[in-house]
């Protein structure tokens, strides 16, 4: 069955990477919530998908704890230096980590070669990268007409409209799809299964 991943939450119907985003997800039934992670000024790990985290940005910590035993957690890493921080919150939570930077998903395997690590692939991307340590590519949803995507684990992003969902719900290649707006997304699935 092809994942539905709440893309920073359930972020149709509440503010992306909120604490209120990622309840909503799991209310919903969302399989996994994708986030970002920064390190704030202080030196912790929030939420935060612009390099100035938003007042009041929640804690990884706070979403962990949120989170914990009810859904998978994405967690983007927005820039380097994160992966063990990142990993020590972790340890006991149901995590896949991502990145557009290829440094940062293999120091996460260095460090945990057991955490399973995707390699985001940008609009933008004019090949495939050659040889990653990442478990799985996590291309755009512009890419699967344009670039030649191997395997059957794609993780495709960020796709919000019913022909496009129903589309990959049935390519064989998608393990999961990550949307704004999960509640679409899974009953197209459901539609999809019947």
């Amino acid at each position: 069955m092809t994942l539905v991943v709440a893309h920073r939450g359930a972020s149709a119907v509440a503010p992306e990477n909120t604490l209120e985003a990622f309840a909503k997800a799991i209310d919903l039934g969302a399989d996994m919530v994708e986030l970002d992670v920064r390190r704030s000024g202080d030196g912790g790990l929030v939420i935060s998908h612009d390099p100035v985290p938003a007042r009041g940005a929640p804690t990884l910590e706070q979403v962990f704890d949120l989170c914990a035993g009810r859904i998978a957690l994405d967690v983007e890493l927005k820039e380097p230096g994160l992966e063990a921080d990142v990993l020590r919150v972790a340890s006991g939570v149901d995590v896949v980590i991502t990145s557009f930077l290829a440094e940062v998903v293999a120091e996460t395997k260095r460090l945990r070669p057991d955490v399973r690590t995707g390699l985001l692939l940008g609009g933008e991307t004019t090949s495939v990268p050659g040889a990653t340590p990442a478990d799985f590519l996590a291309p755009h949803v512009d890419l699967l007409d344009r670039l030649e995507l191997p395997g059957r684990h794609l993780v495709v992003w960020t796709v919000n409209d019913e022909p496009t969902l129903e589309r990959l719900f049935a390519d064989p290649r998608v393990a999961a799809v990550v949307t704004d707006d999960p509640a679409l997304a899974l009953a197209v699935r459901s539609a999809s299964a019947g």
